[in-house]
């Protein structure tokens, strides 16, 4: 594997901030550890779209994904060549969008415009392959690895214990925190 060195560009403490809680609550980047987290953040790149602006022209070979910070998109698809595109989705602060290009190597699903001004931050592809891509596929090794030595999940088969691997999700408890109690319901 050749070395990577992701770009970096220049942002405030403040700006870093309110990109690290936009980014915490998009389920791509849950997998990310400190340093990776760090140089995504430090790779993105602030785009300020003024209404009725297309970002994404579906069809079109995909080189980024953007996290929407502020603003609305609509998401156009031509779904009959003989009809105008109809908005099958609309996209608001906190969701990615133009991901699906980057993690199947295909073209544009969709065409994707500004409703009103947005704020939005790109990802470059490559950097997206190398941190976001890897660190997932990591996490999902890892949680293989630990599904594999519970007794109780023995009779799965290596593509079950993939799809629980992909499912689950860690929570950081401070020591002595109540966890489960009995009785409860789960």
């Amino acid at each position: 594997k050749k070395e990577f060195t992701p770009p970096v560009h220049a942002k405030s403490d403040e700006v870093k901030a309110r990109l690290k809680g936009v980014l915490e609550g998009s389920f791509l980047f849950q997998g990310l550890g400190g340093k990776d987290f760090e140089s995504v953040i430090d790779a993105m790149k602030e785009q300020v779209l003024e209404p009725s602006t297309m970002i994404i022209k579906e069809g079109d070979d995909g080189e980024e994904l953007y996290v929407i910070e502020e603003g609305v998109l609509d998401c156009y698809k031509k779904i009959k060549p003989d009809q105008d595109p109809i908005v099958v989705k609309t996209v608001n602060p906190g969701d990615v969008f133009g991901e699906l290009a980057l993690l199947y190597n295909c073209p544009r699903a969709a065409s994707v415009s500004s409703r009103d001004k947005c704020v939005c931050w790109s990802l470059d592809r490559e950097t997206f392959t190398h941190i976001v891509k890897d660190a997932a596929m990591k996490k999902r090794t890892k949680h293989e690895g630990f599904l594999e030595k519970v007794s109780l999940l023995e009779t799965m088969d290596a593509y079950e214990r993939s799809k629980v691997a992909e499912a689950l999700r860690s929570e950081v408890r401070k020591a002595g925190e109540l966890v489960v109690k009995q009785g409860e319901a789960g």
